[in-house]
């Protein structure tokens, strides 16, 4: 808990929590609850089983809170380990041995264990930087507006990039159909934003301006959008 605190460190994280969140709060589920085991790899098979339904309801349980987030994992699984602890100390034999004994095994089946965690750990790796740099939803947003101020022969164009990288995009702005504006090469960077207040003509009559975005790197019209020029 004190590391999620004070540290937003993801190797320290990840070293303290793995352990907490996979074997030790499904370990001291099992003790508070009584089951016996007759071998280790029996009693690591339930305690991670545990771990993960203690994980799970915590996932429930913080969600309905408002509370999840690193420090409401911490918190969570630090009180269910802690409360089972104290009932399994509570209930625990004298006698009976905190953890079952170690079984010796062969030299082929050690090495084909011990090429499954690196290859689990491994894949889990490359899953979390995949999720990491996953962007579902890539796009640019486009508009064109009448003056929020109502003041008429003005117009807003605007561009904002939610985009991977910085895309250059060319723009073009037709009154009536007629050219009336031109921006070329306008390189807009992810997160970021290109915004024009545009003149135009205002007249007695209505008129319909539209703008297009089109990016050079394929030639082809990206965003269209359009809007009615306020009249005199």
């Amino acid at each position: 808990m004190a590391a999620v605190a004070i540290s937003d460190s993801l190797v320290l994280r990840t070293v303290l929590g793995a352990p907490m969140l996979f074997l030790v709060s499904g370990h001291a589920v099992l003790r508070a609850i009584g089951v016996r085991t007759t071998s280790v790899s029996e009693h690591l098979v339930y305690a991670v089983g545990a771990s993960l339904a203690a994980g799970i309801a915590g996932g429930f349980a913080l969600n309905a809170a408002g509370f999840l987030t690193p420090l409401g994992w911490a918190v969570w699984f630090w009180t269910v380990t802690a409360a089972a602890a104290l009932v399994a100390v509570r209930r625990d034999a004298p006698d009976r041995p905190a953890w079952p004994a170690l079984p010796r095994l062969p030299l082929g089946q050690g090495a084909a264990l011990t090429l499954a965690v690196l290859v689990a750990t491994g894949a889990y790796a490359l899953a979390v930087g995949d999720e990491a740099t996953y962007r579902e939803f890539k796009y640019t947003e486009f508009w064109m507006l009448p003056s929020p101020n109502g003041e008429p022969g003005l117009l807003t164009v605007g561009i904002r990039s939610a985009e991977t990288r910085a895309q250059r995009f060319d723009l073009e702005i037709t009154l009536d159909g007629q050219p009336f504006a031109i921006f070329r090469s306008l390189t807009i960077a992810p997160g970021d934003s290109w915004a024009r207040e545009i003149p135009v003509p205002v007249l007695a009559t209505r008129q319909t301006a539209e703008a297009r975005l089109y990016r050079p790197a394929d030639s082809r019209l990206y965003r269209s959008v359009s809007t009615l020029v306020p009249r005199i």
